[in-house]
C-alpha cells in the first residue's frame, strides 16, 4: 500500500519536473523569439530607412534625367538645322523641329516610320540615306528636296552613331537648306558677269561715243545742206535715227552693268501702280491705242518696304511690255494681293542692304500681277526672256526685263511668268512682308538713300 502511494508521488514529481523543464524551455524560447523580433524589426528600419533614401535618390536621378532628356530635346528644338536619327532597320526615331520645317512632315506623323516610306518621292534622298545604312559609315551630298508644293535644295549629312562597344545602332541625318546660299551663289555669278560687262561697257562707250557723236554731228549738217532733196534727206535722217539708237544703246548697258543703290522706306503699293498706270495712259493717248486698264486691288491700301523709283520702273516696264504686246489694242489687268504663309513654310529671303546680304523672314507676301490679252510667249522663249539683250521686239535693247528682275530681287522677292501662246501673258511678282513694325517705321533713317 505505501509502495503504490510512494510510486504515485514519484511519478507526480517526474511530470511536475517534466512540466517545469518544459516551461522554462517555453521561456527561453519566447525570450529568442522575442530578440529575434526585435531584431528583425531594427533590420526592417533600417531597410525601410535605406530603401526611402534608395528612393529619394531614384527620384532625384529620374529628375535629373528628365531635365537631361528636357534639355537635349530643347537643344534638338532650337537647332536651325534639321536632324532625324534612324534605327539599325531604318525606321526614324528622332525629328526635330527643324526637320519638320525643311521637310514639311510632322514628328508625330513620320516617328516609327520607315524614312523609304517617309521620303519616297524624294529618291536621291533616299539613296544616301541606304547606303549610309549599308556601308555604316558617314556619306555627305546635296540634293534637291520636294515636299508639299515646296522644292528646295539639301546639304545632307548622314554619320553612323555607335555604342559604348563601338557597335553601330543606327544612323544620325542632319539637313541644311542651302536653298539661299544657292540664291546667293547665282547673285555672286550674275554679279561677277555685270562687272565684266561693266568693264567692257566702259571702255566701248569711250571707243564708240565719240565716233557717233561725230556721225551725228556731221549728219545734221549735211541734213541742213539737203532740205531741198527729200530723199536724200531722208536718208540722213535714217543715218541719224542709227547714230541716236546706237547711243541710246550704249547708254543703257552703261546704266545696266551698275549695281543697284536701292533707297528703301514704306511705300503703299497700290499707289505706286496707280501713278504708272496714270502715266502710261497718257503715252496710249497720244498714240490713240485702244488699250483698256482693269485694276483688282484690295479694299485696304497694301504697304511695304521698298524703293519706290525702282519699283515705279519695275511696273512700267511690265505695263509697257503688255501695251507693246497688244499693237491693236486689248486689255491689261494688275491685281494686287496679299497672302498669309502658315507658320512651317514662313519662308526666308534675301534682300540687299549697301552691299551687305541680310537674311529674314515674313510671314506674309504681297503679289502683284500684270496681265495681258497679246501674241503671249513661246515656251521656248520663257527661259530667255530675263536674259540680257535678249528680246523678240524689232526695237529695243532687250535690257527690261533684265532690269525688272534685278530690281525685284533687290527686294528679296521672286518674278515669273505665266504665258499661252495667242491667248496672253502674266507676269507674277512676289514680294515677302517685314514681320518688324518698327524696321518698316524707322526704315527711311537706318538705310542710306544714295542712287547709281
Amino acid at each position: 500500500m505505501l509502495n503504490r502511494k510512494t510510486s504515485c508521488v514519484v511519478q507526480r514529481k517526474e511530470e511536475l519536473d517534466l512540466l517545469t523543464f518544459a516551461f522554462q524551455n517555453f521561456t527561453k524560447a519566447t525570450e529568442t523569439l522575442k530578440q529575434s523580433y526585435q531584431k528583425l524589426q531594427q533590420k526592417v528600419t533600417e531597410l525601410s530607412r535605406e530603401l526611402s533614401e534608395t528612393n529619394k535618390a531614384l527620384a532625384r536621378k529620374v529628375t535629373e534625367l528628365k531635365r537631361v532628356k528636357t534639355y537635349l530635346n530643347n537643344i534638338l528644338d532650337s537647332m536651325m538645322d534639321g536632324l532625324f536619327a534612324l534605327d539599325l532597320e531604318g525606321k526614324i526615331t528622332i525629328f526635330n523641329t527643324a526637320a519638320e520645317k525643311i521637310t514639311n512632315y510632322k514628328a508625330k506623323d513620320v516617328l516609327g516610320k520607315s524614312y523609304k516610306d517617309v521620303f519616297a518621292d524624294n529618291k536621291h534622298l533616299v539613296s544616301l540615306l541606304e547606303k549610309a545604312l549599308k556601308e555604316k559609315k558617314s556619306v555627305i551630298g546635296e540634293k534637291r528636296f520636294s515636299s508639299k508644293n515646296k522644292d528646295i535644295f539639301l546639304e545632307v549629312i548622314a554619320n553612323p552613331v555607335k555604342s559604348l562597344h563601338n557597335e553601330v545602332e543606327g544612323i544620325m541625318v542632319i539637313l541644311k537648306d542651302i536653298s539661299i546660299l544657292r540664291h546667293l551663289q547665282e547673285e555672286i555669278r550674275h554679279k561677277e558677269k555685270l562687272a565684266m560687262l561693266g568693264e567692257m561697257a566702259a571702255s566701248v562707250a569711250h571707243e564708240v561715243r565719240n565716233p557717233l557723236s561725230g556721225i551725228e554731228g556731221f549728219a545734221l549738217l549735211l541734213k541742213e545742206g539737203l532740205k531741198e532733196d527729200k530723199e536724200k534727206s531722208l536718208w540722213v535722217e535714217h543715218i541719224i535715227k542709227g547714230a541716236r539708237s546706237l547711243n541710246n544703246l550704249v547708254t543703257n548697258l552703261l546704266n545696266f552693268s551698275r549695281p543697284l543703290k536701292p533707297c528703301f522706306r514704306p511705300v503703299v503699293v497700290n499707289e505706286l501702280v496707280d501713278a504708272v498706270i496714270c502715266l502710261i495712259r497718257q503715252k496710249i493717248e497720244r498714240e490713240k491705242r485702244e488699250v483698256v486698264f482693269i485694276k483688282d486691288f484690295p479694299s485696304s491700301s497694301v504697304g511695304m518696304v521698298a524703293d519706290p523709283d525702282l519699283l515705279k520702273q519695275a511696273f512700267l516696264n511690265l505695263i509697257l511690255n503688255s501695251v507693246e504686246a497688244m499693237p491693236d489694242g486689248g486689255k491689261v489687268t494688275v491685281r494686287i494681293r496679299k497672302k498669309k504663309y502658315s507658320h512651317s513654310r514662313m519662308p526666308q529671303f534675301v534682300r540687299e542692304i549697301n552691299g551687305d546680304y541680310i537674311l529674314g523672314t515674313a510671314s506674309e507676301e504681297v503679289l502683284i500681277e500684270f496681265s495681258d490679252t497679246g501674241c503671249g510667249i513661246l515656251p521656248e522663249e520663257k527661259e530667255k526672256i530675263f536674259h540680257p539683250f535678249y528680246t523678240t521686239k524689232s526695237k529695243g535693247s532687250g535690257l527690261g526685263l533684265s532690269v525688272v528682275r534685278q530690281i525685284v530681287q533687290i527686294h528679296g522677292g521672286k518674278i515669273r511668268v505665266e504665258s499661252v501662246p495667242g491667248r496672253g501673258t502674266t507676269f507674277v511678282l512676289n514680294f515677302p512682308l517685314i514681320n518688324d513694325s518698327e524696321e518698316v517705321k524707322n526704315d527711311g533713317r537706318k538705310y542710306s538713300c544714295s542712287r547709281r
